[in-house]
């Protein structure tokens, strides 16, 4: 089996494309010192929802993965924001993404055949898998440790469908790790249409365009800025703003007038998110005044990168988890001072896209002749 994985890990939520497939889960992770008893689960019900249901072993550890995870009871690690920009040594990463890609080899095996997998022999898997780091964070350096950690030795995984046992072994072919901000890049030049232009866009006209980035995560907003897919190393700035600072400057108070006890910053998003929701409204009523506070930081930021670069800049991309609920604080003023500076400002309208938008990329850039390319290089112990 030979697995194609785009892997962005944020913040709030991991998000893959695995052969095409795409995968959304919590970024989070418990581990547990042993199993439940599973038997009353129906394994095709968790086959057909495995990113949903991912419970594994790793090195010995059993961790529940994602969405299972938070809806477990259990204690949950997931990525502090403000702290642990450092995601080329996370356990988290590390975990979930192993868990990620051994889980979907299952659900394939699943798919293909149409009946639940006999567990009798053992998975394996081939993986060329593309990441991002950071660009306020981004060194050679730390790419290659990056890829050196799931590279030159095979994996094992076990992952747990209801009473039946599946056991994956992955190794990792080739691993890429680019800046933040390139991956929108490749997306931007792959749909073009994204950051207003036209959609016969060429190749060489892409190359010659500057845009600004104003990646707006869980944890952070990185602002670099490329030319094609290309960063320039003077405008590699980072902040540490985004949705996540706000939920937890509220978290307290909203637990506490409200009587809970383990509301994690994943569940309050969760409440962000779902207008359903019986606490939806009491969470934006507290959620909301942070926020601007973060938009305010941002647009400064923004406002101080674009004037260092003279108004160099084509257009003004803004995207990320973090943008959409953001909009409406930040998005009129940036206009205002976009306008005045002749640039054009693109702000991606689809929710989807906003969020999807770095995996797009990745996945643009691991299908392409690029990609193909440092593989090849990589393989014959050439340097590139």
């Amino acid at each position: 089996m030979q697995f194609l994985v785009a892997n962005d890990n944020g913040n709030a939520e991991q998000d893959l494309v695995i052969n095409g497939q795409r995968i959304s889960a919590p970024n989070v992770f418990a581990r547990v010192g042993k199993l439940v008893n599973l038997d009353e689960l129906n394994p095709e019900y968790v086959l057909k929802h495995i990113h949903d249901n991912l419970i594994v072993s790793v090195e010995g550890a059993i961790y529940y993965v994602g969405a299972y995870a938070l809806s477990s009871g259990q204690r949950c690690r997931s990525i502090t924001v403000g702290v642990d920009n450092d995601k080329v040594s996370s356990d988290i990463v590390y975990v979930n993404t192993l868990a990620h890609i051994a889980g979907e080899a299952v659900a394939a095996c699943y798919r293909e055949s149409g009946a639940v997998p006999d567990t009798g022999d053992a998975i394996k898997v081939h993986v060329d898998m593309a990441t991002a780091i950071p660009v306020s964070y981004y060194t050679k350096a730390k790419a290659a440790a990056f890829a050196e950690k799931f590279m030159h030795k095979q994996h094992k995984v076990t992952v747990y469908v209801g009473a039946k046992e599946y056991v994956v072994f992955i190794q990792f072919d080739f691993v890429k790790a680019i800046p933040e901000g390139v991956t929108a890049a490749h997306a931007f030049m792959h749909r073009p249409t994204l950051i207003h232009q036209p959609e016969n866009l060429s190749a060489g006209t892409f190359k010659t365009l500057r845009v600004l980035h104003i990646a707006i995560g869980e944890g952070t907003t990185e602002f670099p800025i490329t030319t094609g897919i290309s960063f320039k190393p003077d405008f590699i700035m980072g902040t540490y703003n985004g949705n996540g600072h706000a939920i937890e400057r509220v978290l307290d108070p909203f637990k506490r007038d409200f009587g809970l006890q383990s509301v994690t910053r994943q569940d309050f998003s969760r409440y962000l998110r779902d207008a359903a929701h019986k606490y939806h409204d009491a969470a934006m009523s507290y959620f909301m005044p942070a926020l601007e506070d973060e938009a305010e930081e941002i647009l400064t930021m923004a406002e101080q990168v674009i004037s260092r670069a003279n108004n160099e800049v084509d257009v003004v991309a803004v995207y990320g988890g973090g943008s959409i609920l953001m909009r409406e604080a930040l998005e009129k003023r940036l206009m205002a001072f976009c306008t005045r500076a002749k640039i054009e400002l693109a702000y991606i309208d689809d929710p989807s896209d906003a969020v999807f938008l770095e995996a797009e990329g990745l996945n643009a850039f691991i299908n392409s002749p690029l990609f193909q390319l440092l593989g090849d290089k990589a393989r014959s112990g050439e340097k590139g």
